[in-house]
C-alpha cells in the first residue's frame, strides 16, 4: 500500500472512532481507536509524516481508557504520545490538552506531586496561545484548587480557586455551573479552614446562580442547600439550617437514583443537627436511613 493510501486509511479509522465516541459507543470507539494506533505505528515506520495522525490516534484511546477508570492504561498512551510530540511539530492546543490529561491520570490516581507540574505546564501552554484558551486555564486552576485543598495548603487553593473564578465570570458570565461550582469550592475550603462566615458566603453564591440556571429538582441544586445548611448550623443558626436541610433533601430525593451518595451525606449532616437541636430519637431515625441508602447504592 503506498504512503497516500496508507494515510488516507489511517484518517478514516480516526474519523469513525471520533464518530462512535460522539454518538457514546465508548467500546466501538475505543476497538476503532486502537486499529488506528496499529495502522499508525505501521505507518510511520516508512513514512515518519504520519507521527501527527498516530499522536492523535493514542490521545484518543487515551481518552476513552481514562474516561473509563483504565488510568494504567491511559497514562502509558498519553506518555507515547507526549514522547512523539517532542520530535514532532504538534499543535501547541494537543500538547496542552495531552499534558492536561496526563495531569488528570495522576489526579485521580492520588499523584498530587506528578499532577500539579502537568497541569501547571498545561496552563502555561493554554495561556500561551493566541488567543489564550482561557477556560481550560479556570478548569485547570479549579483542578490544582482541590489537589491543593486536599493537601491543606491553604493559600495556593484560595489563590487558584480565585484565578479560575475571575476568569469564568469575565469569560463565561456570571450565571452558570461552573462558577457556581467554584464558589461552592471555595465555600469547602473556607469552612474547612474555619472561615465559616467566608463560606457562607461562598455557598450562598453558588446557590443563588444555582436557582437561576439549574432545573428545580437538579441534585446540584440539592446539594448547594446542603452546603450552606452545614454551614449554617456550624455558625448557630439552626433555625436557617434547618430549612436549607429540608429543601435540599426534598430536591436529592426526587433524584436519589442520580446521586445517592450525597443524599445520605446530607441526611447524616442533617442528623447531626437534629441531635444538637435535641431531638436524638430523630436524629437516629435519619442516620438509620442515610446508612441503609448508602448500603444499597455501593451494592
Amino acid at each position: 500500500m503506498s504512503h497516500k493510501n496508507q494515510t488516507s486509511v489511517l484518517k478514516v479509522l480516526l474519523e469513525r472512532a471520533q464518530s462512535l465516541q460522539e454518538d457514546n459507543k465508548p467500546r466501538e470507539a475505543a476497538i476503532s481507536a486502537q486499529t488506528a494506533i496499529e495502522t499508525a505505528r505501521r505507518t510511520v515506520e516508512s513514512d515518519p509524516a504520519a507521527t501527527p495522525l498516530l499522536i492523535t490516534a493514542l490521545e484518543m484511546l487515551g481518552n476513552l481508557r481514562r474516561e473509563g477508570g483504565d488510568y494504567p492504561h491511559s497514562e502509558g498512551l498519553y506518555l507515547e504520545a507526549l514522547q512523539l510530540a517532542e520530535t514532532s511539530q504538534t499543535p501547541v492546543n494537543q500538547l496542552a490538552r495531552l499534558k492536561s490529561s496526563l495531569a488528570a491520570v495522576y489526579d485521580f490516581s492520588q499523584l498530587p506531586e506528578s499532577a500539579i507540574p502537568l497541569y501547571q505546564q498545561s496552563i502555561e501552554l493554554f495561556e500561551g496561545m493566541d488567543p489564550p484558551a482561557e477556560l481550560d486555564v479556570a478548569n485547570l486552576c479549579n483542578n490544582i484548587g482541590m489537589i491543593y485543598k486536599e493537601g491543606g495548603d491553604f493559600e495556593q487553593a484560595e489563590d487558584n480557586y480565585l484565578k479560575a473564578l475571575e476568569i469564568l465570570e469575565r469569560v463565561a458570565g456570571r450565571e452558570n455551573t461552573d462558577v457556581a461550582g467554584v464558589y461552592n469550592n471555595l465555600g469547602a475550603l473556607y469552612q474547612s479552614s474555619g472561615y465559616n462566615g467566608q463560606a457562607r458566603e461562598m455557598y450562598n453564591q453558588a446557590l443563588e446562580i444555582h436557582k437561576e440556571v439549574s432545573d428545580p429538582k437538579h441534585p446540584d441544586l440539592g446539594q448547594s442547600y446542603g452546603n450552606l445548611a452545614t454551614v449554617l448550623h456550624e455558625l448557630g443558626e439552626n433555625d436557617q439550617a434547618l430549612k436549607n436541610y429540608q429543601v435540599a433533601i426534598s430536591i436529592l430525593e426526587s433524584g436519589l437514583s442520580e446521586d445517592a451518595k450525597t443524599f445520605s451525606i446530607v441526611l447524616a449532616n442533617f442528623a447531626s443537627l437534629m441531635r444538637d437541636m435535641g431531638k436524638e430519637r430523630k436524629a437516629l431515625s435519619i442516620e438509620k436511613r442515610a446508612s441503609k441508602i448508602l448500603r444499597r447504592s455501593s451494592a
